[in-house]
């Protein structure tokens, strides 16, 4: 049998050490911040832009709203805000079906 170890935990890469860093500095209010690289740059990605014959630009359908771009462009999906927690309702009691009687 082999025997098992824990291993120490490795030093920080001083670029780990400086994303650290900037996730933990104080931000203003309602700032949005990546948990995963601590980035406030937001991307919002939209389907089926297109100008019209005018030449206006009308935008198409938001695919992704508020999606780190920093994490991003290093192929990490991270979206900034979390879902809205959706509310969950109580069942309603369940009213049994009156049995039938047969007459005899």
């Amino acid at each position: 049998m082999t025997k098992l170890s824990i291993v120490p935990p490795r030093e920080q890469t001083p670029a780990e050490k400086l994303q650290q860093v900037i996730k933990n500095l104080p931000l203003p209010d309602g700032v949005l911040q990546c948990k995963k690289c601590g980035g406030t740059t937001t991307m919002t990605t939209t389907v089926g832009a297109k100008l019209d014959e005018k030449g206006h630009y009308k935008r198409g359908t938001v695919w992704h709203d508020r999606v780190c771009y920093q994490c991003h462009m290093q192929g990490v999906h991270s979206f900034m805000l979390p879902d809205e927690p959706r509310i969950v309702k109580e069942r309603k009691p369940r009213t049994p079906k009156p049995k039938a009687v047969h007459a005899k």
